[in-house]
């Protein structure tokens, strides 16, 4: 899978989105769905991610999973990391969960854990792609992650997310791993993030 990373930077040690989401955008003809009214280039990941997430196509996670677990090897920075965490979703209630699936895979990938219960979310927020104002962002982000136990302790933790927009949630996770769960340091990984990243 053809990558094109970049950095992205926030209150974690490094990090980066492995690509741009999406590529551009025009108005279709919007015939055959309510999805169907733009017409959408995607990057290989930003495609893969699309079909994984809204035609559930489970088999995407797999190459996403090996696209960001190669990535990863290939960074000194990365050596050390002790885990893999997806970050919660925002929505508990689908039976599937891409971003944990995701970060599944990858753990398998680097034989390293990628338990999905030590972080949690425990506060229920709006869907944040609506909130404009990032500061309003942050006051619903607020106290929303807890960790359950101290168990990566003074350890590196790589945490994974799907797409990289503010970076409001990612800062909040990786606070809440810092302080809350005493990590020594937390890099991130996206697989993919949005061309304004507002």
């Amino acid at each position: 899978m053809e990558l094109n990373p970049r950095p992205i930077y926030g209150n974690w040690a490094q990090g980066w989105a492995l690509d741009l989401h999406t590529l551009a955008s025009r108005a279709g003809d919007g015939e055959r769905s309510k999805f169907d009214r733009f017409a959408t280039e995607r990057s290989e990941i930003g495609e893969a991610l699309y079909r994984l997430k809204y035609r559930l196509e489970r088999g995407q996670a797999e190459p996403i999973a090996r696209a960001v677990a190669g990535f990863a090897r290939g960074r000194l920075e990365l050596a050390d990391i002790a885990a893999v965490l997806p970050v919660p979703p925002s929505n508990a209630d689908r039976s599937f969960q891409p971003v944990a699936a995701i970060a599944a895979a990858v753990g398998r990938e680097l034989s390293l854990p990628a338990p999905d219960d030590y972080l949690l979310k425990v506060k229920e927020t709006p869907a944040l792609k609506n909130v404009e104002d990032t500061r309003e962002r942050r006051q619903e982000l607020a106290d929303a992650f807890a960790v359950v136990d101290r168990r990566f302790a003074g350890m590196h933790l790589l945490l994974f997310d799907d797409l990289f927009r503010s970076g409001e949630t990612m800062k909040a996770v990786t606070a809440a791993l810092l302080f809350a769960g005493q990590a020594g340091k937390v890099s991130v990984i996206t697989a993919t993030c949005t061309r304004s990243r507002t």
